[in-house]
Parts: C-alpha cells; sequence; structure tokens
C-alpha cells in the first residue's frame, strides 16, 4: 500500500531499526502503519528485540511520518519496496533483501529487464595499472550498454563510475548512507553523485537520507553492489578487504566473479590473485566479460561506438607503420612511458591496434 510506506520510512528514521527488524515487523503485523501504532508491549509481544522496541519507545514520539515524507519528496528523492515493480528483480533473490530502497536518479532503470547491471570494486588506493585497468574496462563494458554498479569510494570505485559516464554510459552508485546531499560519502564525491543522477543513472542506498556512514554499513551496502549485479570484478583489492567481502557475497548469491590478475609482489593484486587462484574468472580485457556473458563483440563495432580518435592515439597509430615495442614508440612520439600504454589500451580496445605480445603492437 503506498500510503503505508510514509511509515516504512518513519521505521527507518528510527537509529538501530535495521533489516533484521523491519522484517520482522512486517511478517507481524498487517502493515507497518499497524506497527507504528502498536504498543511497546505489543511490539515484545510480536517477538521485537528488547533494544529495538527501546529505540521505538524512544523515538517515535519525535518522528511525523507525513513531515517526514513530504521532506524526502522535497528533496527529489524517491522510495521503492519489495512490493514494487521498479524493485530490482536480482536483489530479491539473495538472502537478507533489503526491504526497501531510497534513490536519485532515473528508477526505471531497475523495471528495464532487458538491462544488465555488472559491478566493478577495488582499493580506495589503486597503482597506476589498477587505475588504468578500470577506466579501460568499464569504458568498453559502458559502450555495450552495461550498466556500472559500485560503491563511489575513492579509487577504483570512483574510477569505474567516471569511465561510464565519460562514453555517455550508465552507472549506479551504492552508498552506505543517506542518498542526500548533507550525508553522501565520501563528501569529495558529492558533485560525482550528482552527475550519476543527472546522467540517468542512480545513487541509491537502504538507508535513510539523514544517514551518516558508519563502519558497520558497509559490508550490509556490499551485499547490494552484488545483489544487483549479474557479476562482479575486483580489479584491486589487500587480500582482508571490503571489495573481498562483496566478491565472497557475490559467491554466496550465486553470481560471477572476475579478478584482474596482479604483480604478484604488489600488495594491491594480493586479493585478485587469490580469487583467481580460488576460481574467479580471471580477466584481461572487458571481452572476456562479454563473452562470459554470450554479447557478441566485434572490433568494427567497437570502431563505430567509441568515435573519434585523440591526438595522442593518433600520433601512436602513425608510429605503427610497422610493429613496435613501448621503447620505440616511446622514441618516435616523446610521449612518455605511462602514457604510451593507457593510449594502446585504449586503441586495443577501440579495435585499432593489437598486442603481438612482449609489450610488442601492430595496428589492424
Amino acid at each position: 500500500m503506498k500510503n503505508d510506506i510514509k511509515f516504512l520510512h518513519a521505521f527507518n528514521r528510527i537509529p538501530g531499526i535495521g533489516p533484521a527488524t523491519l522484517r520482522a515487523l512486517k511478517e507481524h503485523y498487517r502493515s507497518f502503519e499497524e506497527a507504528w501504532r502498536a504498543s511497546d508491549d505489543d511490539l515484545r509481544r510480536a517477538g521485537i528485540a528488547p533494544r529495538a522496541v527501546a529505540s521505538i519507545q524512544w523515538k517515535r514520539a519525535s518522528i511525523h511520518p507525513d513531515r517526514e515524507m513530504g521532506q524526502m519528496v522535497r528533496e527529489g528523492i524517491w522510495m521503492i519496496t519489495e512490493e514494487d515493480d521498479s524493485f530490482p528483480r536480482m536483489l530479491k533473490e539473495i538472502p537478507q533483501p533489503p526491504i526497501a530502497l531510497y534513490g536519485k536518479g532515473d528508477g526505471t532503470l531497475f523495471a528495464n529487464a532487458a538491462s544488465i547491471f555488472f559491478a566493478i570494486v577495488g582499493t580506495r588506493k589503486p597503482t597506476h595499472y589498477g587505475m588504468e585497468t578500470t577506466e579501460t574496462i568499464a569504458h568498453g563494458l559502458a559502450m555495450h550498454h552495461i550498466i556500472i554498479v559500485s560503491g563511489l569510494a575513492t579509487g577504483i570505485d570512483t574510477r569505474a563510475h567516471h569511465a561510464a559516464l565519460e562514453c555517455g554510459g550508465k552507472t549506479i552508485a551504492v552508498l552506505g548512507s543517506g542518498v542526500d546531499r548533507q550525508s553522501i560519502f565520501p563528501p569529495e564525491n558529492i558533485s560525482l553523485a550528482k552527475r550519476i543522477a543527472d546522467s540517468g543513472g542512480i545513487v541509491v542506498s537502504e538507508y535513510s537520507p539523514g544517514t551518516h556512514a558508519a563502519r558497520e554499513h558497509f559490508p550490509q551496502r556490499n551485499r547490494i553492489i552484488s545483489g544487483l549485479s549479474r557479476g562482479v570484478l575486483v580489479v584491486e583489492a589487500r587480500e582482508k578487504s571490503g571489495a573481498l567481502i562483496t566478491a565472497r557475497l557475490a559467491l554466496d548469491q550465486n553470481r560471477d566473479v572476475f579478478a584482474i590478475p596482479g604483480p604478484i609482489f604488489s600488495p594491491a593484486s594480493q586479493g585478485p590473485n587469490k580469487l583467481i587462484q580460488e576460481g574467479a574468472k580471471l580477466t584481461r580485457s572487458h571481452e572476456d566479460i562479454l563473452q562470459e556473458f554470450g554479447i557478441e563483440y566485434t572490433q568494427k563495432e567497437a570502431r563505430k561506438e567509441m568515435g573519434v580518435l585523440d591526438e595522442k592515439e593518433l600520433m601512436l597509430l602513425e608510429a605503427l607503420s610497422d610493429p613496435e615495442g613501448i621503447g620505440a614508440l616511446k622514441e618516435k612520439t616523446g610521449l612518455a612511458v605511462p602514457d604510451i600504454i593507457a593510449t594502446l589500451s585504449m586503441l586495443e580496445l577501440k579495435g585499432y591496434v593489437k598486442n603481438r605480445g612482449a609489450d610488442v603492437y601492430q595496428k589492424i
């Protein structure tokens, strides 16, 4: 019932009321409105934990459901529940799914059965290799209309969101805080969150507006990242990290897990390398992911979709009259090695060059 959503939102505004309590309330009462009006003794008889009953008793009198709902609407925040047609179908399948989601942006993305969501996650402190890999793969997937899901964190998450947006793709940011401007974490990505929502993507959370980020929120957030997605790619991550938690959750949710191999001496590559050792799909390019999902990819299609080449790309193509190594290309063009590697990666993605091995490239 649409009227009932304001009472669900009111419960979400009470500190200490999480998915387990909401689920218990939903299962015992005919509606959240009935639960809202229940006495403390009735709540206890319904099996609600004493701490949760105390929280409800403490805050209920100061929360006005109509006022809270009105404030949310004025801020342009929508709310959907698991009963709504627009609630993500795949998210309903996971253990302990959220009862409701708050969001900004185009919520109809969730209702489109043809949409493919794919998560890219990794460390907040990536190497140059990790950043370039993330950009190349996210860009390639977005060009094939795959919606990139990540967590808006600094590092790999941020680069994945930006790469999708830069080629006109869509992306979803799942937060461990409220989606209102005052709550978004990290604060340096407030403008990125706005750009995601304004560009036809979604900024989404199970936490109500006004909820600030907390350490315990992020594992909960990660189950939504993986739960929304058909697969999860871990780019760089230490062995004990949030990205690996997301990968483990993905496995529990029967999702595909992909990982980028990296140098064995790099701490940032220990997590993905371990995942590969345990059976994750070794990933070298976005083509590996497309092939796994049965999505046809051709070089001609890539060239058409990628559009014009920039100055560095044109310079390197001109220098590749014959197959050349990176050292020779540096002498011919005067470009720095990191720029050459990044540009060659983009040219390979666009279908203009191929790597013949030993860092020797040739024009196609």
